[in-house]
């Protein structure tokens, strides 16, 4: 948020010494990014279990991982610096979770056994669509600043613990853990999007620029045992790439 007001005080200074200098505004506008996830969300879901006619416990943790990302943005100019556009990213990574649980003994009250695991193969794929309105305020003839923000709806595919499996033996004073029960699930929300882009033009129309943006949401998955959990999604991003104007 700092960088935003940061380009956002660039914009007024630098574009009221230069405005003499600038090129008449582009009617449209492509902006295509490499970048990265900078933000992690780690979340945690956890359910009663009955066993043995007796409340255990199972509990998960999943660790969300920075990756890489990429978005792409086109639009066009509706009434001076203001324009419209569009803009979708793509960001998948992995969800490694730990998972705890308290098992009843068969044969004794108030002695539940102990299990821990892991599941290592937990993925997360988000594909995010980004609808902005764009301040384009030109410094000069090759640097531009773009403002932009909106809604963005999120489709978000995760695997998720469900449950848990464990082995066990006479005299059954101990359990051990065998596997992690998942599923996947794919589930949308409605978020909302900020950023700011700042790009140098080696000619009229061709240029690189970098972007910094953030966007969220959160959204309920499948959780332990039939629960429900609610996850944030989304997060902030900094890429880098070509720009083209015309």
């Amino acid at each position: 948020m700092n960088m935003l007001i940061a380009i956002a005080v660039l914009v007024v200074v630098g574009a009221q010494g230069a405005m003499a200098q600038t090129l008449p505004p582009s009617r449209g506008f492509v902006v295509v990014n490499g970048g990265y996830q900078l933000t992690t969300d780690d979340f945690a879901d956890g359910a009663v279990r009955r066993e043995n006619a007796e409340d255990g416990r199972v509990d998960a943790t999943y660790a969300l991982k920075n990756g890489l990302a990429f978005d792409v943005a086109a639009g066009g100019v509706l009434w001076r610096r203001l324009a419209v556009g569009v803009g979708v990213s793509r960001f998948s990574t992995v969800t490694p979770g730990s998972l705890r649980a308290t098992i009843p003994h068969p044969f004794f009250f108030n002695q539940a056994r102990s299990i821990s695991g892991d599941a290592s193969d937990l993925k997360r794929e988000e594909l995010a669509v980004h609808v902005q309105a764009r301040g384009i305020f030109p410094v000069g003839t090759r640097l531009q600043v773009m403002l932009f923000g909106g809604p963005s709806f999120f489709q978000v595919e995760q695997d998720v613990i469900t449950d848990v499996t464990f082995d066990e033996s006479y005299p059954y004073d101990g359990a051990s853990f065998r596997a992690a029960a998942t599923t996947s699930a794919s589930v949308s929300t409605i978020g909302f999007n900020v950023g700011a882009d700042v790009a140098f033009f080696f000619t009229r129309e061709v240029g690189i620029g970098g972007t910094v943006q953030f966007a969220g949401a959160t959204l309920d998955l499948p959780g332990m045992l039939g629960s429900t959990q609610t996850v944030k999604v989304g997060g902030g991003q900094a890429g880098f790439g070509l720009r083209l104007r015309f």
